[in-house]
Protein backbone atom coordinates (compact mmCIF):
# COMPACT_ATOMS: atom_id res chain seq x y z
CA UNK A 1 0.00 0.00 0.00
CA UNK A 2 1.39 3.45 -0.89
CA UNK A 3 1.82 6.24 1.65
CA UNK A 4 -0.95 8.18 -0.06
CA UNK A 5 -3.41 5.43 0.83
CA UNK A 6 -2.63 5.31 4.51
CA UNK A 7 -5.29 6.60 6.84
CA UNK A 8 -4.62 9.77 8.86
CA UNK A 9 -2.86 9.43 12.17
CA UNK A 10 -5.23 8.91 15.08
CA UNK A 11 -8.16 7.86 12.87
CA UNK A 12 -9.34 4.36 13.81
CA UNK A 13 -9.75 1.86 11.02
CA UNK A 14 -13.47 1.64 11.69
CA UNK A 15 -14.07 5.38 12.04
CA UNK A 16 -17.28 6.41 10.34
CA UNK A 17 -18.57 2.79 10.12
CA UNK A 18 -18.60 1.90 13.80
CA UNK A 19 -21.41 -0.68 14.38
CA UNK A 20 -23.99 -0.38 17.10
CA UNK A 21 -23.37 -2.48 20.25
CA UNK A 22 -24.69 -6.02 19.68
CA UNK A 23 -27.32 -7.19 22.16
CA UNK A 24 -26.91 -10.84 23.17
CA UNK A 25 -30.01 -12.67 24.44
CA UNK A 26 -33.09 -11.25 26.13
CA UNK A 27 -33.04 -8.34 28.55
CA UNK A 28 -32.30 -10.58 31.55
CA UNK A 29 -29.20 -11.21 33.58
CA UNK A 30 -27.20 -14.37 33.04
CA UNK A 31 -28.06 -15.60 36.55
CA UNK A 32 -31.81 -15.08 35.98
CA UNK A 33 -31.74 -16.86 32.62
CA UNK A 34 -29.83 -19.81 34.12
CA UNK A 35 -32.20 -20.08 37.08
CA UNK A 36 -35.26 -19.92 34.84
CA UNK A 37 -33.83 -22.57 32.54
CA UNK A 38 -33.03 -24.99 35.37
CA UNK A 39 -36.45 -24.49 36.97
CA UNK A 40 -38.24 -25.08 33.69
CA UNK A 41 -36.08 -28.09 32.91
CA UNK A 42 -36.82 -29.67 36.31
CA UNK A 43 -40.48 -28.73 36.74
CA UNK A 44 -41.89 -29.43 33.29
CA UNK A 45 -41.14 -33.20 33.31
CA UNK A 46 -42.48 -33.55 36.86
CA UNK A 47 -45.57 -31.54 35.96
CA UNK A 48 -46.22 -33.74 32.97
CA UNK A 49 -45.65 -36.89 35.00
CA UNK A 50 -48.03 -35.62 37.74
CA UNK A 51 -50.74 -34.81 35.22
CA UNK A 52 -50.43 -38.25 33.64
CA UNK A 53 -50.56 -39.88 37.07
CA UNK A 54 -53.65 -37.91 38.13
CA UNK A 55 -55.37 -38.58 34.82
CA UNK A 56 -54.71 -42.30 35.05
CA UNK A 57 -56.10 -42.42 38.59
CA UNK A 58 -59.23 -40.54 37.58
CA UNK A 59 -59.76 -42.88 34.66
CA UNK A 60 -59.40 -45.95 36.89
CA UNK A 61 -61.52 -44.84 39.86
CA UNK A 62 -63.72 -42.20 38.31
CA UNK A 63 -62.92 -39.73 41.13
CA UNK A 64 -60.08 -37.22 41.81
CA UNK A 65 -58.05 -38.30 44.83
CA UNK A 66 -57.20 -35.20 46.91
CA UNK A 67 -54.32 -36.97 48.60
CA UNK A 68 -52.72 -37.74 45.27
CA UNK A 69 -53.14 -34.14 44.18
CA UNK A 70 -51.47 -32.87 47.38
CA UNK A 71 -48.58 -35.29 46.84
CA UNK A 72 -48.11 -34.11 43.26
CA UNK A 73 -48.20 -30.42 44.29
CA UNK A 74 -45.74 -31.07 47.12
CA UNK A 75 -43.35 -32.81 44.75
CA UNK A 76 -43.63 -29.92 42.27
CA UNK A 77 -42.95 -27.33 45.00
CA UNK A 78 -39.98 -29.30 46.28
CA UNK A 79 -38.67 -29.65 42.74
CA UNK A 80 -38.94 -25.91 42.19
CA UNK A 81 -37.09 -25.12 45.43
CA UNK A 82 -34.36 -27.65 44.70
CA UNK A 83 -34.05 -26.35 41.12
CA UNK A 84 -33.70 -22.75 42.31
CA UNK A 85 -31.03 -23.67 44.86
CA UNK A 86 -29.19 -25.81 42.33
CA UNK A 87 -29.40 -23.05 39.73
CA UNK A 88 -28.03 -20.51 42.23
CA UNK A 89 -25.08 -22.75 43.10
CA UNK A 90 -24.46 -23.55 39.45
CA UNK A 91 -24.65 -19.87 38.49
CA UNK A 92 -22.11 -18.99 41.18
CA UNK A 93 -19.79 -21.66 39.86
CA UNK A 94 -20.23 -20.61 36.25
CA UNK A 95 -19.96 -16.87 36.86
CA UNK A 96 -16.86 -17.08 39.08
CA UNK A 97 -14.50 -16.88 36.04
CA UNK A 98 -16.66 -14.12 34.60
CA UNK A 99 -16.37 -12.18 37.86
CA UNK A 100 -12.61 -12.66 37.75
CA UNK A 101 -12.55 -11.33 34.19
CA UNK A 102 -14.76 -8.40 35.24
CA UNK A 103 -12.41 -7.51 38.10
CA UNK A 104 -9.43 -7.75 35.78
CA UNK A 105 -11.13 -5.48 33.23
CA UNK A 106 -11.98 -2.94 35.94
CA UNK A 107 -8.37 -2.90 37.13
CA UNK A 108 -7.19 -2.59 33.53
CA UNK A 109 -9.51 0.39 33.00
CA UNK A 110 -7.96 1.93 36.13
CA UNK A 111 -4.49 1.52 34.62
CA UNK A 112 -3.34 -1.79 36.15
CA UNK A 113 -2.63 -4.10 33.22
CA UNK A 114 -0.67 -6.69 35.20
CA UNK A 115 -3.71 -8.81 36.19
CA UNK A 116 -4.14 -12.08 34.29
CA UNK A 117 -6.97 -14.65 34.61
CA UNK A 118 -6.57 -18.45 34.33
CA UNK A 119 -9.45 -20.81 33.43
CA UNK A 120 -9.13 -24.52 32.68
CA UNK A 121 -10.55 -25.97 29.52
CA UNK A 122 -10.87 -24.89 25.91
CA UNK A 123 -14.47 -23.73 25.77
CA UNK A 124 -15.88 -20.29 25.00
CA UNK A 125 -15.16 -19.03 28.51
CA UNK A 126 -11.53 -20.07 28.26
CA UNK A 127 -11.25 -18.31 24.90
CA UNK A 128 -12.79 -15.18 26.44
CA UNK A 129 -10.23 -15.23 29.25
CA UNK A 130 -7.43 -15.79 26.77
CA UNK A 131 -8.62 -12.83 24.70
CA UNK A 132 -8.61 -10.62 27.80
CA UNK A 133 -5.09 -11.72 28.70
CA UNK A 134 -3.85 -11.00 25.17
CA UNK A 135 -5.53 -7.59 25.20
CA UNK A 136 -4.00 -6.68 28.58
CA UNK A 137 -0.55 -7.81 27.41
CA UNK A 138 -0.89 -5.81 24.19
CA UNK A 139 -2.00 -2.69 26.07
CA UNK A 140 0.85 -3.11 28.54
CA UNK A 141 3.33 -3.41 25.70
CA UNK A 142 1.92 -0.38 23.91
CA UNK A 143 1.99 1.66 27.10
CA UNK A 144 5.65 0.77 27.48
CA UNK A 145 6.25 1.74 23.84
CA UNK A 146 4.38 5.00 24.35
CA UNK A 147 6.47 5.75 27.44
CA UNK A 148 9.66 5.14 25.48
CA UNK A 149 8.32 7.32 22.67
CA UNK A 150 7.58 10.20 25.05
CA UNK A 151 11.01 9.79 26.64
CA UNK A 152 12.64 9.83 23.23
CA UNK A 153 10.69 12.93 22.20
CA UNK A 154 11.72 14.67 25.43
CA UNK A 155 15.38 13.91 24.77
CA UNK A 156 15.41 15.63 21.37
CA UNK A 157 16.45 19.26 21.23
CA UNK A 158 16.73 21.62 18.25
CA UNK A 159 20.07 22.74 19.69
CA UNK A 160 21.56 19.32 18.86
CA UNK A 161 21.57 19.93 15.13
CA UNK A 162 19.80 18.02 12.37
CA UNK A 163 22.30 15.16 12.11
CA UNK A 164 22.25 14.35 15.82
CA UNK A 165 18.47 14.77 15.92
CA UNK A 166 17.94 12.22 13.14
CA UNK A 167 20.41 9.78 14.72
CA UNK A 168 18.69 10.08 18.11
CA UNK A 169 15.24 9.64 16.57
CA UNK A 170 16.42 6.52 14.70
CA UNK A 171 17.88 4.93 17.84
CA UNK A 172 14.73 5.76 19.79
CA UNK A 173 12.52 4.16 17.11
CA UNK A 174 14.51 0.92 17.28
CA UNK A 175 14.33 0.90 21.07
CA UNK A 176 10.67 1.88 21.41
CA UNK A 177 9.24 -0.49 18.80
CA UNK A 178 11.73 -3.35 19.04
CA UNK A 179 12.90 -2.92 15.45
CA UNK A 180 15.76 -4.91 14.00
CA UNK A 181 16.86 -1.85 12.04
CA UNK A 182 15.51 1.59 11.26
CA UNK A 183 16.45 4.62 9.24
CA UNK A 184 15.03 8.06 8.51
CA UNK A 185 15.13 9.41 4.95
CA UNK A 186 14.62 13.17 4.64
CA UNK A 187 13.36 12.97 1.07
CA UNK A 188 10.04 12.66 -0.71
CA UNK A 189 8.42 9.51 0.79
CA UNK A 190 7.30 8.39 -2.67
CA UNK A 191 10.96 7.98 -3.62
CA UNK A 192 11.38 5.26 -0.96
CA UNK A 193 9.75 2.04 -2.26
CA UNK A 194 7.22 0.25 -0.08
CA UNK A 195 8.54 -3.21 0.81
CA UNK A 196 6.37 -6.30 0.55
CA UNK A 197 5.50 -8.20 3.71
CA UNK A 198 6.72 -11.79 3.14
CA UNK A 199 5.60 -14.40 5.72
CA UNK A 200 8.47 -15.89 7.69
CA UNK A 201 10.79 -12.96 7.02
CA UNK A 202 11.31 -9.73 8.94
CA UNK A 203 8.24 -7.52 8.78
CA UNK A 204 8.75 -4.12 7.05
CA UNK A 205 7.13 -1.07 8.64
CA UNK A 206 7.11 2.58 7.63
CA UNK A 207 5.58 5.89 8.62
CA UNK A 208 5.68 9.24 6.86
CA UNK A 209 7.22 12.20 8.70
CA UNK A 210 4.25 14.44 7.98
CA UNK A 211 3.45 18.02 8.90
CA UNK A 212 0.16 19.78 8.17
CA UNK A 213 1.67 21.51 5.14
CA UNK A 214 4.32 19.10 3.88
CA UNK A 215 6.04 15.73 4.19
CA UNK A 216 9.62 16.04 5.37
CA UNK A 217 10.64 12.39 5.06
CA UNK A 218 9.87 8.79 5.96
CA UNK A 219 10.79 6.39 8.77
CA UNK A 220 11.35 2.79 7.61
CA UNK A 221 12.44 -0.28 9.54
CA UNK A 222 12.01 -4.01 10.07
CA UNK A 223 10.47 -6.04 12.90
CA UNK A 224 11.12 -9.66 13.87
CA UNK A 225 8.91 -12.08 11.95
CA UNK A 226 7.24 -13.20 15.19
CA UNK A 227 6.40 -9.66 16.27
CA UNK A 228 2.71 -8.81 16.03
CA UNK A 229 1.73 -5.56 14.32
CA UNK A 230 -1.78 -4.19 14.09
CA UNK A 231 -3.53 -0.86 13.52
CA UNK A 232 -2.83 0.39 17.04
CA UNK A 233 0.91 -0.29 16.60
CA UNK A 234 0.84 1.57 13.28
CA UNK A 235 -0.92 4.49 14.97
CA UNK A 236 1.87 4.69 17.55
CA UNK A 237 4.53 4.59 14.85
CA UNK A 238 2.80 7.33 12.86
CA UNK A 239 2.40 9.40 16.02
CA UNK A 240 6.12 9.05 16.68
CA UNK A 241 6.92 9.94 13.06
CA UNK A 242 4.79 13.08 13.27
CA UNK A 243 6.60 14.17 16.44
CA UNK A 244 9.95 13.57 14.72
CA UNK A 245 8.74 15.73 11.82
CA UNK A 246 7.82 18.51 14.26
CA UNK A 247 11.25 18.21 15.91
CA UNK A 248 12.95 18.47 12.51
CA UNK A 249 10.88 21.54 11.61
CA UNK A 250 11.72 23.09 15.00
CA UNK A 251 15.41 22.43 14.37
CA UNK A 252 15.19 24.16 11.00
CA UNK A 253 13.41 27.15 12.53
CA UNK A 254 15.87 27.22 15.44
CA UNK A 255 18.76 27.18 12.98
CA UNK A 256 17.24 30.11 11.09
CA UNK A 257 16.63 32.05 14.29
CA UNK A 258 20.14 31.26 15.52
CA UNK A 259 21.67 32.52 12.28
CA UNK A 260 19.57 35.67 12.47
CA UNK A 261 20.50 36.14 16.12
CA UNK A 262 24.17 35.75 15.30
CA UNK A 263 23.78 38.26 12.49
CA UNK A 264 22.08 40.71 14.87
CA UNK A 265 24.88 40.20 17.40
CA UNK A 266 27.43 40.97 14.71
CA UNK A 267 25.47 44.05 13.64
CA UNK A 268 25.17 45.16 17.26
CA UNK A 269 28.90 44.75 17.75
CA UNK A 270 29.54 46.69 14.56
CA UNK A 271 27.18 49.41 15.80
CA UNK A 272 28.99 49.58 19.14
CA UNK A 273 32.34 49.81 17.39
CA UNK A 274 30.95 52.52 15.13
CA UNK A 275 29.60 54.52 18.07
CA UNK A 276 32.85 54.14 19.96
CA UNK A 277 34.70 55.33 16.88
CA UNK A 278 32.29 58.25 16.46
CA UNK A 279 32.70 59.15 20.13
CA UNK A 280 36.47 59.07 19.97
CA UNK A 281 36.79 60.76 16.58
CA UNK A 282 34.28 63.53 17.36
CA UNK A 283 35.10 64.31 20.98
CA UNK A 284 38.70 65.24 20.23
CA UNK A 285 37.94 67.73 17.41
CA UNK A 286 34.92 69.09 19.29
CA UNK A 287 37.09 69.75 22.32
CA UNK A 288 39.63 71.50 20.11
CA UNK A 289 36.94 73.56 18.35
CA UNK A 290 35.47 74.63 21.67
CA UNK A 291 38.84 75.49 23.18
CA UNK A 292 39.96 77.54 20.17
CA UNK A 293 36.59 79.32 19.97
CA UNK A 294 36.80 80.29 23.65
CA UNK A 295 40.40 81.42 23.25
CA UNK A 296 39.60 83.54 20.21
CA UNK A 297 36.51 84.88 21.97
CA UNK A 298 38.57 86.19 24.86
CA UNK A 299 40.92 87.96 22.44
CA UNK A 300 38.29 89.12 19.94
CA UNK A 301 34.76 89.03 21.41
CA UNK A 302 32.27 87.87 18.78
CA UNK A 303 28.72 86.52 19.22
CA UNK A 304 29.36 84.01 16.46
CA UNK A 305 32.11 82.42 18.55
CA UNK A 306 29.60 81.90 21.38
CA UNK A 307 27.31 80.12 18.91
CA UNK A 308 30.22 77.89 17.88
CA UNK A 309 30.87 76.97 21.53
CA UNK A 310 27.16 76.36 22.17
CA UNK A 311 26.72 74.12 19.13
CA UNK A 312 29.93 72.23 19.92
CA UNK A 313 28.55 71.50 23.39
CA UNK A 314 25.24 70.39 21.87
CA UNK A 315 26.96 68.05 19.43
CA UNK A 316 29.13 66.67 22.23
CA UNK A 317 26.04 65.87 24.29
CA UNK A 318 24.38 64.17 21.31
CA UNK A 319 27.46 61.99 20.96
CA UNK A 320 27.19 61.14 24.65
CA UNK A 321 23.54 60.16 24.12
CA UNK A 322 24.54 57.77 21.36
CA UNK A 323 27.28 56.25 23.49
CA UNK A 324 24.93 55.94 26.47
CA UNK A 325 22.35 54.19 24.26
CA UNK A 326 24.94 51.66 23.17
CA UNK A 327 26.07 51.01 26.74
CA UNK A 328 22.48 50.67 27.96
CA UNK A 329 21.64 48.11 25.29
CA UNK A 330 24.80 46.10 25.90
CA UNK A 331 24.34 46.19 29.69
CA UNK A 332 27.77 47.70 30.33
CA UNK A 333 26.52 50.91 31.95
CA UNK A 334 27.63 51.02 35.61
CA UNK A 335 26.62 54.31 37.26
CA UNK A 336 28.67 55.63 40.17
CA UNK A 337 27.02 56.61 43.45
CA UNK A 338 27.86 59.99 44.93
CA UNK A 339 26.01 62.21 47.38
CA UNK A 340 25.39 65.65 45.89
CA UNK A 341 23.09 68.64 46.01
CA UNK A 342 20.40 68.51 43.33
CA UNK A 343 19.53 72.21 42.98
CA UNK A 344 23.14 73.30 42.25
CA UNK A 345 23.30 70.56 39.62
CA UNK A 346 20.13 71.92 37.96
CA UNK A 347 21.52 75.46 37.95
CA UNK A 348 24.80 74.24 36.49
CA UNK A 349 22.99 72.35 33.70
CA UNK A 350 20.95 75.43 32.85
CA UNK A 351 24.03 77.63 32.69
CA UNK A 352 25.77 75.06 30.47
CA UNK A 353 22.78 75.06 28.13
CA UNK A 354 23.30 78.76 27.42
CA UNK A 355 19.67 79.41 26.50
CA UNK A 356 19.56 83.18 26.14
CA UNK A 357 16.23 84.93 26.02
CA UNK A 358 14.37 82.26 28.02
CA UNK A 359 13.28 82.91 31.60
CA UNK A 360 14.34 80.25 34.13
CA UNK A 361 13.19 79.94 37.73
CA UNK A 362 14.64 77.43 40.21
CA UNK A 363 12.80 76.74 43.48
CA UNK A 364 14.86 74.79 46.00
CA UNK A 365 12.78 73.09 48.72
CA UNK A 366 15.27 70.28 49.32
CA UNK A 367 15.42 71.18 53.04
CA UNK A 368 18.84 69.61 53.40
CA UNK A 369 18.08 66.47 51.41
CA UNK A 370 20.84 65.28 49.07
CA UNK A 371 20.63 63.07 45.99
CA UNK A 372 22.55 59.83 45.47
CA UNK A 373 23.49 59.69 41.79
CA UNK A 374 26.21 59.57 39.17
CA UNK A 375 27.19 63.23 38.56
CA UNK A 376 27.97 62.85 34.84
CA UNK A 377 24.83 60.85 34.11
CA UNK A 378 22.68 63.23 36.17
CA UNK A 379 24.09 66.20 34.23
CA UNK A 380 23.19 64.40 30.99
CA UNK A 381 19.60 63.85 32.18
CA UNK A 382 19.13 67.43 33.37
CA UNK A 383 20.63 68.90 30.21
CA UNK A 384 18.33 66.76 28.02
CA UNK A 385 15.20 67.80 29.95
CA UNK A 386 16.12 71.48 29.99
CA UNK A 387 17.06 71.37 26.31
CA UNK A 388 13.68 69.80 25.48
CA UNK A 389 11.91 72.46 27.55
CA UNK A 390 13.69 75.21 25.63
CA UNK A 391 13.14 73.66 22.18
CA UNK A 392 9.51 72.61 22.67
CA UNK A 393 8.47 75.39 25.06
CA UNK A 394 8.54 78.03 22.34
CA UNK A 395 10.47 80.54 24.47
CA UNK A 396 8.02 80.33 27.39
CA UNK A 397 9.32 80.52 30.98
CA UNK A 398 10.81 77.36 32.44
CA UNK A 399 10.48 76.41 36.08
CA UNK A 400 12.34 73.79 38.12
CA UNK A 401 11.26 72.68 41.59
CA UNK A 402 13.43 70.53 43.89
CA UNK A 403 11.67 68.83 46.82
CA UNK A 404 12.09 65.63 48.85
CA UNK A 405 9.66 62.73 49.10
CA UNK A 406 10.44 61.46 52.60
CA UNK A 407 8.05 58.52 52.52
CA UNK A 408 9.91 57.03 49.56
CA UNK A 409 13.33 58.34 50.66
CA UNK A 410 13.68 60.12 47.33
CA UNK A 411 14.64 63.57 46.12
CA UNK A 412 12.75 64.91 43.11
CA UNK A 413 13.17 67.71 40.62
CA UNK A 414 10.27 68.70 38.35
CA UNK A 415 11.01 70.71 35.20
CA UNK A 416 8.00 72.50 33.71
CA UNK A 417 7.57 74.56 30.56
CA UNK A 418 4.52 76.43 29.23
CA UNK A 419 4.61 75.16 25.67
CA UNK A 420 2.05 73.01 23.84
CA UNK A 421 2.83 70.01 26.04
CA UNK A 422 2.58 66.33 25.14
CA UNK A 423 -0.47 65.04 23.33
CA UNK A 424 -2.50 62.34 25.06
CA UNK A 425 -1.79 59.80 22.31
CA UNK A 426 1.96 60.43 22.67
CA UNK A 427 2.19 60.01 26.43
CA UNK A 428 2.64 56.23 26.35
CA UNK A 429 5.38 56.23 23.72
CA UNK A 430 7.28 59.42 24.49
CA UNK A 431 9.99 57.46 26.35
CA UNK A 432 10.61 55.04 23.49
CA UNK A 433 13.64 55.27 21.25
CA UNK A 434 13.49 57.69 18.32
CA UNK A 435 10.11 59.10 19.40
CA UNK A 436 9.75 62.88 19.29
CA UNK A 437 6.06 63.32 20.05
CA UNK A 438 3.94 65.88 18.24
CA UNK A 439 6.95 67.75 16.90
CA UNK A 440 7.68 64.88 14.52
CA UNK A 441 10.21 65.40 11.80
CA UNK A 442 10.18 69.19 12.31
CA UNK A 443 11.98 68.84 15.64
CA UNK A 444 15.74 68.77 16.00
CA UNK A 445 17.53 65.97 17.80
CA UNK A 446 17.83 62.21 17.65
CA UNK A 447 14.70 61.16 19.51
CA UNK A 448 16.90 59.47 22.13
CA UNK A 449 16.88 62.14 24.84
CA UNK A 450 13.94 60.94 26.94
CA UNK A 451 14.72 57.26 26.31
CA UNK A 452 18.31 57.68 27.49
CA UNK A 453 17.27 59.95 30.37
CA UNK A 454 14.74 57.52 31.81
CA UNK A 455 17.15 54.60 31.36
CA UNK A 456 19.89 56.52 33.18
CA UNK A 457 17.50 57.42 36.01
CA UNK A 458 16.45 53.79 36.39
CA UNK A 459 20.09 52.69 36.36
CA UNK A 460 20.76 55.14 39.21
CA UNK A 461 17.89 53.64 41.24
CA UNK A 462 15.28 56.26 40.38
CA UNK A 463 12.86 57.07 37.58
CA UNK A 464 11.73 59.73 35.12
CA UNK A 465 8.00 60.43 34.84
CA UNK A 466 5.75 62.63 32.73
CA UNK A 467 3.46 64.53 35.10
CA UNK A 468 0.03 65.99 34.26
CA UNK A 469 0.32 69.70 33.34
CA UNK A 470 -0.36 71.98 36.29
CA UNK A 471 -2.48 74.56 34.46
CA UNK A 472 -3.52 72.57 31.41
CA UNK A 473 -0.55 73.64 29.29
CA UNK A 474 3.08 72.72 28.99
CA UNK A 475 4.98 69.58 29.88
CA UNK A 476 6.18 68.57 33.33
CA UNK A 477 8.89 65.93 33.79
CA UNK A 478 9.93 64.70 37.25
CA UNK A 479 13.29 63.10 37.98
CA UNK A 480 13.24 60.81 41.02
CA UNK A 481 16.53 59.87 42.66
CA UNK A 482 17.47 58.02 45.85
CA UNK A 483 17.73 60.64 48.59
CA UNK A 484 19.72 61.07 51.76
CA UNK A 485 17.94 63.00 54.53
CA UNK A 486 19.63 65.80 56.49
CA UNK A 487 21.97 64.83 59.31
CA UNK A 488 19.44 66.09 61.89
CA UNK A 489 16.84 63.65 60.52
CA UNK A 490 19.33 60.80 60.75
CA UNK A 491 20.04 61.67 64.37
Amino acid sequence: MSDAGRRPIGLPASAGTRPEPQRIGPSMSFRARLTLGVVIGAVLPLTGFGLVLVGTEVARTGVLDSTLVRIVLFVLAAAIIIAVLFAYALANNLTAPLRAVSRAVERASAGDLSVRVEVAGEDELARLVESHNRLAAALERRNAELGRILLAIGETSPRDGLERLVAQATRSARSAFGMIDARIELIDPTMVPVEEDIPGESRPVRAVLALPDERVGVLVGHLPATRGWDAADQDLLELYASEVAVAIRNEELFDQVERQRQRLVELDQAKDEFLRGISHNLQTPLTSIRAYAEQIGTEQPDARLSIIVEQADRLYRIVRQLVATSRLESGTLRPAKEVLGLAPRVRRAWDALGASGVSFELEDDAAGWLAIADPDQLDQVLWALLDNAVRYGGGTPIRAHVAPRPDAEQLAVTIVDSGPGVRREDRDRIFERYERGAAGASAEGTGLGLYVSRSLCVAMGGDLMLEPPLDGRGAAFTVLLPGEPPATDLA
